[in-house]
């Protein structure tokens, strides 16, 4: 009776974290696009210092409601990668690989919280500020979002290694989302990128560099998410367990 009671828990539990990671979505499309101005960028890298606390004051409202909303969002983050190493736990004897996604996943959901306090601070009093400290606080949200590539990077590879290393028939999650996993680490490299530009592609606010990564980003939490929810059914558990 007790592993029964135990298999129902850890099956409402992989529902809740699966459903985590399909809120965060939900809330940054509110909060990061509808209403932040994160996405698509309502900044430029290149613009003056004085355009970034002009901009930033006329869409006051918008960025200090959807700060919330992102807040939420990548609080989120950590239930969702929780959810993600308790599987890759069920198919490990000594616990290492879920122990390391666990520190990813804090690491992660910290600079992702980042992201909001500095996009929250930047409209917190932008016509008191000194319009560079506005500059610098859109430019501390993109680098924490785009150049954190080892950190999510790392976290993907965490997730693939367990499965690609696991016996046939013993995965913790199916073996092509170990590729998926490793292919999203290429699609958040370019963000590295910021580093050295100020305009074009590979700017924090360009195609590469941004809008690459970003949406990588989301669809890999999509696809984690469709798994961790499949995995919430009894009959997938039973494969996993065997």
């Amino acid at each position: 009776m007790s592993n029964v009671q135990d298999d129902l828990l850890f099956q409402k539990s992989m529902l809740c974290c699966a459903w985590s990671g399909f809120l965060a979505i939900v809330f940054f499309i509110i909060g990061g696009m509808f209403l932040g101005g994160m996405l698509p960028p309502l900044l430029q890298a290149n613009d003056p210092a004085a355009v970034f606390a002009s901009k930033v004051s006329e869409h006051l409202i918008g960025i200090r409601v959807g700060s919330v909303f992102l807040m939420i969002s990548f609080a989120l983050f950590g239930s969702y990668g929780a959810g993600i190493a308790a599987q890759t736990r069920r198919g490990e004897i000594r616990p290492v690989f879920s122990y390391i996604q666990l520190m990813f996943t804090a690491c992660g959901t910290m600079v992702a919280l980042l992201v909001a306090f500095a996009w929250a601070l930047m409209a917190f009093r932008p016509d008191e500020y000194d319009p560079t400290i506005v500059q610098f606080l859109a430019d501390a949200a993109y680098f924490l979002a785009v150049f954190s590539v080892p950190v999510f990077g790392g976290w993907c590879v965490t997730i693939a290694l367990p499965i690609l290393f696991a016996p046939e028939g013993k995965e913790p999650f199916p073996r092509w989302i170990a590729f998926f996993n490793l292919w999203a680490v290429l699609l958040f490299a370019p963000g590295q990128m910021v580093l050295f530009f100020k305009d074009g592609p590979f700017s924090w606010h360009g195609i590469v560099a941004l809008w690459i990564p970003f949406v990588a980003f989301f669809i890999w939490i999509l696809v984690m998410s469709v798994e961790m929810l499949k995995l919430s059914k009894p009959e997938k558990q039973n494969l996993a367990l065997n």
